[in-house]
C-alpha cells in the first residue's frame, strides 16, 4: 500500500523531523511504500527557511561578509541547511506542496494517510489544527497515528471543529493518555501509543561498544549562560566531556569576562570551538544528524525535551528531563511523567544545577525495559491492524 504522512517535517525543530523519519521508517519495514505529503505551515515555508529562503544573490553576498567579520547569524544560516540537507536525504516528500487543502491536488496520489506524530492537534500557540484534521482534505481513508494534542482542554469554541475533524479518522491513536482522553471527552475512541522513535528504533537493553563517559545536553527553553559554569565544574569533576546542543544564539548568551563587540563575542565562540582543552562544545548549527550522533553512546543526558529522553531510551542513557517553567510547556509535560512512572531513579529534575549533582552522586535511572517492549510491540500491531481496516 502507499501511505502518505501528514505531520510537522517542514521546520527545524529536531524532535518535528526525527520523528517523521522514524515513522516513514517504522512503515517501510512494515512493506508499505512511504511518501511524507509536503504540507508548508505558511507560503515562505519559513519554519524551515527562516528569512533565508528569501535571499536573492545580493543578499547572499552581503549576508556571507557580514557572515565572515561576525555580524551575521551563520549558525541558524547553517542549521537551516543541515536540515534541508536531512530532509533531502532521508525524508521521502511529494513533488507538490501546499499550506492549505484548497491548493491540493485532488489525487494526492496516495491510498492512505497517517496523520502524525507529534502536536499536529494543538492550538493556540503555533497555528491552526485544521490542516492535520483533515478540514477540506481529499475524500481517502485516514488514520491517527501517536497524536497529540498538547493540551490538557479544548477550548470550548474550537469542539465542534474537534469533533467534526475526528469523526473522519478510521481509528485513531495519541501518543499521551491525556490524548486519548480528550478524544473519549468528543466522543471517538483512541488508544493510547508510543512515539514513532520507539516505534522504529527501540533495541532494548544493549551494551554499547566503546567508552561512556560523557554528558550531553539538549536545552530547549533553558538559558545556556546561567548553567555554564555548573557544566564546566561537572566536566572537570567528572573527566569528561560536555556537548551542548541549543535551539538558538538566544540560548548562548555565554559568560565573558567584560563587555566585548560582536566580533570579539565570535572570536570567543571561535576559540572555544577550536580549543582542544575547551570541556563544554556548543553545537548552535547543528542539523537533525549531528542532533542523533551528539546522543549516540553518551552515559548521561540533561534535557526539558520529550524527544532526548526518547533518544536517551533507545540509547540507554543515564538521563535527567527538567521540569519546566513556562507554561506552554508544563501543557506538554504530562508525556514526560508518563514515562518517569515507569522509571526507576530521578529521572526528573526540578533544575539543571539538580540534575548535574544527582549525575555527580552516581545515581542511576533504570528503565522499565519490559513495559517498554510490551508498548513497542503493542504499538506496531495496532498501526498495522489500523492500516489493513
Amino acid at each position: 500500500m502507499k501511505i502518505g504522512i501528514l505531520t510537522f517535517h517542514s521546520q527545524l525543530n529536531y524532535g518535528g523531523v526525527l520523528q517523521c523519519w522514524a515513522l516513514q521508517t517504522a512503515l517501510e519495514k512494515m512493506g508499505h511504500k512511504v511518501v511524507v505529503i509536503d504540507r508548508w505551515m505558511n507560503e515562505k515555508n519559513s519554519t524551515l527557511e527562516l528569512e533565508y529562503g528569501a535571499f536573492g544573490f545580493k543578499q547572499l553576498i552581503k549576508f556571507a561578509i557580514r557572515a565572515s567579520l561576525g555580524l551575521g547569524d551563520i549558525n541558524q544560516w547553517l542549521r537551516v541547511r543541515r536540515t534541508k540537507r536531512f530532509l533531502k536525504q532521508y525524508i521521502k516528500r511529494t513533488q507538490y506542496h501546499f499550506v492549505d487543502w484548497s491548493a491540493a491536488p485532488k489525487d494526492l496520489g496516495v491510498d492512505m494517510l497517517v496523520v502524525g506524530s507529534d502536536q499536529v492537534w494543538h492550538c493556540g500557540d503555533w497555528g491552526d489544527p485544521t490542516a492535520y484534521l483533515l478540514e477540506g482534505a481529499p475524500n481517502i481513508p485516514a488514520i491517527a497515528y501517536a497524536t497529540s494534542f498538547g493540551l490538557t482542554e479544548i477550548p470550548a469554541e474550537l469542539m465542534a471543529m474537534y469533533k467534526r475533524g475526528l469523526h473522519k479518522f478510521r481509528a485513531i491513536s495519541c501518543r499521551e493518555a491525556e490524548g486519548v482522553e480528550l478524544c473519549r471527552k468528543l466522543g471517538v475512541g483512541a488508544v493510547h501509543v508510543v512515539d514513532p522513535t520507539m516505534l522504529a528504533w527501540y533495541m532494548g537493553p544493549t551494551d554499547a561498544k566503546g567508552p561512556k563517559r560523557d554528558l550531553a545536553c539538549y536545552f530547549l527553553s533553558e538559558k545556556l549562560e546561567e548553567h555554564w559554569h555548573a557544566l564546566e565544574d561537572f566536566a572537570k569533576e567528572n573527566n569528561c566531556k560536555v556537548t551542548v546542543l541549543v535551539n538558538d544564539d538566544v540560548n548562548v548568551n555565554l559568560p565573558l569576562p567584560y563587555s566585548w563587540g560582536r566580533v570579539q563575542v565570535w572570536l570567543k565562540g571561535l576559540w572555544r570551538k577550536i580549543n582542544p582543552f575547551e570541556r563544554v562544545k556548543v553545537l548552535v548549527g547543528a542539523g537533525p544528524e549531528e542532533f542523533l550522533v551528539t546522543f549516540k553512546n553518551v552515559r548521561w543526558l540533561v534535557s526539558d525535551s520529550f524527544h532526548a529522553l526518547m533518544f536517551a531510551i533507545n540509547n540507554n542513557c543515564n538521563a535527567r528531563i527538567i521540569r519546566p517553567h513556562s507554561e506552554m510547556r508544563q501543557k506538554m509535560f504530562a508525556r514526560i511523567e508518563e514515562f518517569a512512572a515507569h522509571a526507576e531513579g530521578p529521572l526528573i529534575a526540578d533544575s539543571v544545577p539538580a540534575a548535574l549533582a544527582s549525575l555527580t552522586a552516581g545515581e542511576e535511572v533504570k528503565y522499565d525495559c519490559g513495559w517498554i517492549e510490551r508498548r513497542v510491540e503493542y504499538s506496531r500491531e495496532w498501526l498495522k491492524n489500523a492500516i489493513r481496516g
